[in-house]
């Protein structure tokens, strides 16, 4: 998935065990839709001028005893995914940076893949074969010859070869190796077929792939915002027999 000056190659159900992750880790959909009034998660000096959308870098701190979920609020509802520290978490920590910084508010999803329409980088206009929607451009034309957010990011490849099904979200490149920074996409079919291996997945929807569907190119991401909550383990008691 490559930025506009390149070309861009880039659940309906809820699992059951997505659920039971949420209630254990004490979040309820209710909490996921974030408060914009709430404190964003401290995420050290780093900063962001949104006069410009030119960034520095940011420090790693993630806390790795803490689950994360990103809620996207659009006009068309809320797109709510979990966020991979496990295996991402350079990139989980870029995004989680970005959103608390307000990097992502008012920027766009300036691209929609809808199977059988035509590609916006197909000359000729024929059908698409993809399914995704492509979002974080400050511009609405996928920010053709900038270099938001001034910084990039090195690639976590290792989920990369499950494939890209419906809900699966990963960043977006420049075509090149580790040249991620802002733009992400969120695969509303199955794409596995069509993309190499080469775009970090950081994250999977558990909520709103249905408002994800209905977004189209230019739709306003209104603001992202991040929900921590502790990991919770489960104890087991082991029971023995009494003599």
């Amino acid at each position: 998935m490559r930025h506009r000056r390149h070309a861009h190659p880039l659940l309906a159900s809820i699992p059951l065990v997505a659920l039971l992750i949420l209630l254990l880790s004490g979040c309820t959909v209710g909490s996921l839709i974030a408060d914009p009034s709430t404190t964003p998660t401290p995420i050290g000096e780093s900063k962001c001028n949104l006069a410009t959308h030119i960034c520095d870098k940011p420090k790693m701190t993630l806390d790795p005893t803490k689950n994360y979920v990103a809620t996207i609020k659009t006009a068309k509802g809320y797109i709510i995914f979990s966020l991979d520290t496990e295996n991402s978490p350079q990139t989980v920590n870029n995004f989680v940076y970005l959103a608390n910084q307000h990097y992502y508010d008012g920027t766009f999803f300036w691209r929609a893949e809808v199977p059988g329409k035509p590609g916006p980088f197909d000359p000729d206009g024929q059908p698409s074969l993809l399914s995704l929607i492509q979002g974080g451009s400050v511009q609405d034309d996928g920010d053709q010859d900038k270099d938001y957010p001034g910084y990039t990011i090195p690639d976590e490849l290792t989920t990369a070869q499950n494939g890209y099904g419906p809900g699966i979200v990963a960043m977006a490149t420049r075509g090149s190796a580790d040249s991620g920074g802002a733009q992400f996409f969120i695969n509303t079919g199955d794409n596995t077929n069509y993309f190499n291996p080469a775009y970090p997945v950081f994250g999977r929807v558990l909520f709103g792939l249905d408002v994800a569907k209905k977004v189209e190119p230019k739709d306003e991401i209104e603001s992202v915002t991040i929900d921590v909550s502790d990991v919770i383990v489960p104890t087991v008691t082991v029971v023995t027999s009494s003599s």
